[in-house]
């Protein structure tokens, strides 16, 4: 079932946060359960703050 989609993965323990599958852009910002890090995933063409 989740062959094609994407892993985000926590960069200080390797938790797997969520997977994704994506068209067009995305912007997050997750704060890790396991080791309290927050990481940050940015993918496509940015977006001015006045552009939503």
């Amino acid at each position: 079932m989740f062959d094609s989609f994407n892993e985000f993965r926590c960069p200080g323990c390797n938790k797997l946060i969520f997977r994704y599958k994506l068209k067009g852009s995305l912007v997050v910002e997750v704060k890790c359960t396991r080791c309290n890090k927050i990481a940050s995933l940015a993918i496509g063409r940015m977006m001015n703050s006045w552009e939503s």
